[in-house]
């Protein structure tokens, strides 16, 4: 697989596009086919040392980021846990798929649900421009701010990020 390593903490220019082995996940682990990978402001802060919310990585090289979107490719011994939500392979007749606590305990299944389930759920519903403009992306018309950078890019997807030279959400694809 390809990755983006980290050797030393420092500036953007020291992400390295790497080759390297695909990882063999652990007990209780998921190995991801990422697809996508989000990178946000806190990722810089990380890259440079610096602990915040997120404690700095504790070994040096480390693969940066915590968001990713992709398929679950291999499971480690006991690993059994499934996100749901705003996916493709997460939405059911045009609704986000859910499923019962008794579904899961029975399958002994670890589940987290994202963001965007909730908001729709929550008391009150949406706002009237939330939900006028989540009608309009669902029918295409509206597409999110996204900057894209191949994988390969991803020191200059920190550098804009560090100098604010970013619109929306800032996303590294292969």
């Amino acid at each position: 697989m390809h990755a983006i390593r980290l050797h030393a903490f420092g500036p953007a220019e020291n992400l390295t596009y790497e080759r390297t082995e695909d990882p063999v996940p652990g007990p209780g682990q998921v190995r991801i086919a990422v697809e996508a990978a989000g990178v946000h402001l806190l990722d810089t802060a990380l890259r440079e040392g610096h602990t915040g919310p997120f404690p700095a990585p504790a070994t040096l090289p480390t693969i940066p980021g915590r968001e990713v979107a992709g398929t679950v490719e291999s499971l480690g011994e006991g690993g059994r846990h499934i996100v749901h939500g705003w996916s493709g392979g997460g939405l059911h007749d045009g609704r986000p798929l859910t499923f019962t606590s008794d579904e899961l305990a029975e399958r002994a299944i670890t589940s987290t649900s994202v963001l965007g389930p909730q908001l729709i759920e929550r008391g009150g519903g949406l706002r009237t421009l939330e939900t006028r403009a989540l009608a309009e992306a669902a029918a295409g018309r509206l597409r999110p701010a996204v900057q894209r950078y191949p994988l390969a890019q991803a020191a200059a997807a920190h550098r804009a990020l560090e100098t604010r030279g970013t619109i929306g959400k800032v996303v590294l694809e292969p």
